[in-house]
């Protein structure tokens, strides 16, 4: 029997491959390819720096290995001599093709003077791997805080884990789906809170079907299977774990298509007898967002750090 293994996260190439066949719906190719470069490149230009901001308190731990693969790192950010505190674990955007934990912004600084550990995780990333890797990883980046919470001044009963844009769908599907936890010997009931910060991704299915630039993207991580989609889709687990930790949802811009999809997942988990918060942004870019959280003279970052205190505490 083949398996997907990380450190500790295990799921069987037979199983997904069980589901595939069992619902597999033919799926024309579609004509778009993945975006050249080059233009890629002229997007990553126009982006606001992500560069670290750290408080005169920040204790920085950085390239912290959770695994063998150098993408397998995470930093971690804690306030000098803090103890028993809540922490925030981050996953990136960038489509499961690109981006990096250092992209972080004022958010170690602003949540570090509250008193909160920041832990940024890098995860593997396509077309070196496809799924389930990515989602492995970032169940044993949790994992990896949870065992050496002491360590970084935390407690394991007070971890939140936060998501930008691809990393949305995997926060989301980590809370949603108990087989990647159980991986390593946790339950989504171990996270106590779940935050998607400006993210869509939450039915690949419907994302393929719907085209246009982030068709090509789930195609190269997540392979050509409607099936294999479907079950990375964080809609289709709501049921599976239960009960089910508090999310936050925020979206930047009302009844567009990353806006719909939140609140269609948002009201999924009311409907499975969940919270589910979801707040609107004003004057915010889905990059400007995240960039800006606890920035000075930002509101937004009381949203993050409220919802963090009332489910730490």
């Amino acid at each position: 029997m083949i398996q997907f293994t990380s450190r500790r996260c295990v799921l069987t190439a037979v199983a997904l491959a069980f589901v595939a066949a069992a619902i597999e719906i033919p799926v024309h190719p579609l004509a778009a390819q993945t975006p050249a470069a080059g233009t890629r490149k002229k997007k990553a230009e126009e982006l606001p720096s992500q560069e670290a901001v750290l408080a005169e308190s920040t204790v920085a731990k950085l390239n912290v290995a959770y695994g063998d693969d150098e993408k397998q790192r995470l930093d971690v950010y804690s306030p000098k001599g803090v103890k028993d505190a809540p922490v925030v674990v981050f996953f990136h955007r960038g489509e499961w093709t690109r981006g990096d934990k250092s992209e972080v912004s004022y958010k170690p600084k602003f949540l570090n003077e509250n008193g909160i550990v920041f832990v940024a995780a890098n995860y593997r990333l396509s077309p070196a791997v496809t799924h389930p890797a990515h989602i492995c990883d970032a169940a044993d980046a949790v994992c990896w805080v949870h065992d050496h919470a002491a360590e970084i001044g935390t407690s394991p009963q007070k971890i939140v884990i936060l998501g930008h844009s691809a990393g949305c769908h995997l926060v989301t599907l980590l809370a949603l789906d108990p087989r990647y936890l159980a991986g390593d010997g946790l339950r989504p009931t171990d996270l106590r809170g779940v935050v998607a910060w400006s993210g869509g991704a939450y039915d690949l299915v419907a994302k393929v079907k719907a085209g246009g630039t982030y068709a090509p993207y789930i195609r190269q991580a997540f392979g050509d299977s409607e099936a294999t989609w479907r079950d990375a889709s964080p809609v289709a687990h709501v049921g599976d774990a239960q009960p089910l930790p508090p999310f936050l949802f925020v979206s930047v811009e009302k009844g567009n298509s990353s806006h719909q999809a939140t609140e269609h997942l948002a009201g999924l988990i009311r409907g499975a007898k969940g919270q589910a918060d979801s707040r609107l942004l004003e004057n915010r870019t889905h990059m400007t967002a995240i960039h800006l959280v606890g920035a000075p003279a930002d509101a937004t970052g009381a949203i993050l750090l409220d919802f963090i205190r009332r489910v730490t505490r």
